[in-house]
């Protein structure tokens, strides 16, 4: 793993090869049997951000709540390596050498898990979550076959940017209240679950309460 640290109003985690050979293999398994009609569902069944005036939607995505898909959360890698990495002593040892603020990570009593999938005009304009902390889980096959898709995050109360690049098995971790946007995908993909576009499994870490809902950026 390697470790990159957004400080000055930020206060991110960039983390590289966050899974091994064998679990971004059983990932990618996993992520090819989601990607279908029968199991994803457009923007408006995601608990996705809404513009305040208008009501329109900040995205355009495809997607699944995993809760929805796997009773047991030790059938699906993508619910349970994610977990079983962050309790590695040396990620967790990482992680408060650069910010106290993480106690409060592996203090959170709840999680759920959003699996997006992303492929040609697909986009989610700036918001925030309610969350204490958001884990942003990057994955695609490769040779990548779209263009865009980063990551960009917005400094609180400030006018500091980040620009994270989009790479297959990337793990970014932000505060909840960090606003956030992906840029616009582009290919010639066709929207048809072609399982060639972004993925990303968004890990919502909270105390016990209601669901994660969005803001909209001002």
């Amino acid at each position: 793993m390697e470790f990159n640290f957004i400080e000055d109003g930020i206060d991110a985690v960039v983390i590289d090869n966050f899974y091994t050979e064998q679990q971004l293999k059983e990932i990618m398994i996993e992520l090819k049997w989601l990607t279908k009609p029968s199991i994803m569902v457009s923007e408006e069944n995601l608990s996705s951000a809404r513009n305040e005036t208008s009501n329109e939607f900040l995205t355009s995505k495809k997607g699944i709540f995993l809760e929805e898909v796997f009773v047991n959360w030790r059938h699906s890698a993508l619910i349970k390596y994610p977990m079983d990495n962050f309790t590695k002593d040396n990620v967790k040892n990482k992680l408060l050498e650069f910010n106290s603020l993480f106690k409060l990570f592996y203090n959170v009593d709840s999680r759920s898990h959003l699996l997006s999938y992303y492929e040609n005009s697909d986009f989610y304009k700036p918001h925030t979550d309610t969350t204490v902390f958001t884990v942003l889980n990057y994955f695609f096959n490769e040779p990548r076959k779209f263009t865009g898709g980063e990551l960009k995050l917005y400094g609180f109360n400030n006018k500091k940017e980040a620009d994270i690049e989009l790479r297959n098995n990337r793990v970014v971790i932000i505060a909840g209240n960090t606003f956030h946007e992906v840029k616009e995908i582009k290919s010639n993909l066709d929207n048809s679950f072609s399982g060639d576009g972004r993925y990303c499994n968004a890990i919502f870490l909270n105390q016990r309460g209601d669901p994660p809902q969005k803001k909209e950026f001002k």
